[in-house]
Formats: structure tokens, sequence, C-alpha cells
């Protein structure tokens, strides 16, 4: 267990952390903590609303110990599975950088917002969210429906195959047609890698498939070289790319 300095008692493994208490008092003051999750691991937490976010290799999220009676507001860095627990007197807001924030009152999206890609991707699987970004850009989504935000302020939804944007949640890697230096810089993120391209054509190979994440990186290599034309070399965390 932790305790807060507000007297919140929260279970703690491993691979998960649980802020559920059972609040006697209403909450006077916002006590924000950050998470952060490196390369290579995955994290789990489930809020004090009962919101559940899973948290990718190499993201921050930065949520208050239990919500006030107002909004329920966090802000994250990098990639996250929400399963936010409904509340119509309390809209959650996932907050994200260059003045980009999602809404909901309760449903179930993923937010890629990772600062070295050139797009942040927001993927509804369940539910309605509203998103904004600035005074100029409000778009309320569907159910299946992603709405991509360059770091040119233009945006564009389109309607999607959702189980490929929430794979990496569910514990695979899932490419459809993805350039390989995308695919590299996913699994780079997963198994504390980088990658160096000896052409830069290499980059652009189309890759797809499902893989199993908890592979050993190996098995991993082995099986993207029997499906595009490159080669591999691993030497202290740093991956050769070779035709």
């Amino acid at each position: 267990h932790i305790d807060e300095k507000d007297g919140s008692r929260i279970k703690v493994d491993s691979a998960h952390l649980n802020y559920q208490i059972d609040q006697q008092e209403p909450v006077r003051q916002l006590i924000y903590n950050k998470l952060l999750v490196g390369r290579g691991h995955e994290y789990m937490l489930v809020l004090n609303d009962g919101t559940k976010v899973w948290m990718n290799s190499k993201s921050e999220l930065s949520y208050p110990v239990a919500f006030g009676e107002g909004v329920r507001r966090v802000r994250l860095a990098g990639e996250a599975y929400f399963e936010v627990a409904k509340d119509s007197t309390r809209p959650f807001i996932v907050e994200v950088d260059r003045g980009f924030e999602v809404k909901v009152l309760g449903t179930h999206f993923n937010v890629k917002a990772y600062d070295t890609d050139d797009s942040y991707e927001t993927t509804l699987v369940e539910g309605k969210v509203q998103i904004t970004r600035g005074s100029q850009t409000k778009v309320t989504l569907k159910p299946s429906e992603q709405m991509v935000i360059g770091k040119d302020g233009k945006h564009e939804v389109r309607v999607v195959n959702t189980s490929y944007y929430i794979a990496w949640h569910e514990g695979w890697f899932y490419f459809d047609d993805e350039p390989l230096e995308q695919v590299l810089t996913m699994i780079g993120r997963w198994y504390d890698v980088d990658f160096d391209f000896k052409e830069e054509k290499l980059k652009t190979i189309a890759v797809t498939g499902k893989l199993k994440r908890f592979e050993n990186l190996s098995v991993i290599l082995k099986m993207l070289e029997k499906t595009t034309s490159v080669r591999f070399t691993l030497t202290n965390r740093i991956v050769t790319v070779n035709k």
C-alpha cells in the first residue's frame, strides 16, 4: 500500500495501481500525481472514480489522487487506453499539449500523443467523445471513428478498424500496411532499443501482420525478416537495419 498525504490508501503491485477509495468527505484540494512509464514497460491504473487507464511504454500521466466535484481532468503525454467510469455530472477530460483535449462522460477510447510523432490520434471504441484544439476545432466522434491532428493543426476524421489501434493494450503488435520505420519506432519503445537504417528506402517498406507483444525481441525481428527484405543485427541495444 501507498499512504497519500490526503490520507488515501492506495493498492499497488508491479503492474497495477488502484486509487479507488471510500471518500468520506468532499475533496477540497486536488493533489496531483505523475506516473511515468519507461521504455519496455506498460502499466494499468485505476483512478479514484473507477476509470481504468492502460498506459503504453514511454508515456506519462498526471492525475489527481481523488477527483473533486467538478470536471475530472488528467494530462497525457504518450499513449493510453481509457475506460472512463460514467458520471453525467462530471465530464472526464484528457488534456494533451498543443491545446488538444478529449472530453467524455463515460466511454472507451485510445489517445496516441507521443511528441516525437507527426500527429496525434484519438480512436473511439464505444460511447462518444468531443475533441477540441484551441478555439478553432471542435469535433464529436462516433464509435469506430478516429481523429488525427497534425503538427500543422490540420485534422481529419476517418472510420477505422479499432482493434488495430487498441491491440497494444491487449498484448499485441498489429500492423496494417504500416511503413517499417513506424513499426520499428513502436517496437523500439517496447523493447528499449533504437534502430539504425543503413538505407533511407528501407524505412518505407510496408508491413502487415499481428505479433504477440511479450515475445523475445529476437523472435519479433526474425518474424519481420521473413516478411520483409531486411536483415537485423543487434549490438548494445542498437539494431542495424540492412537489405
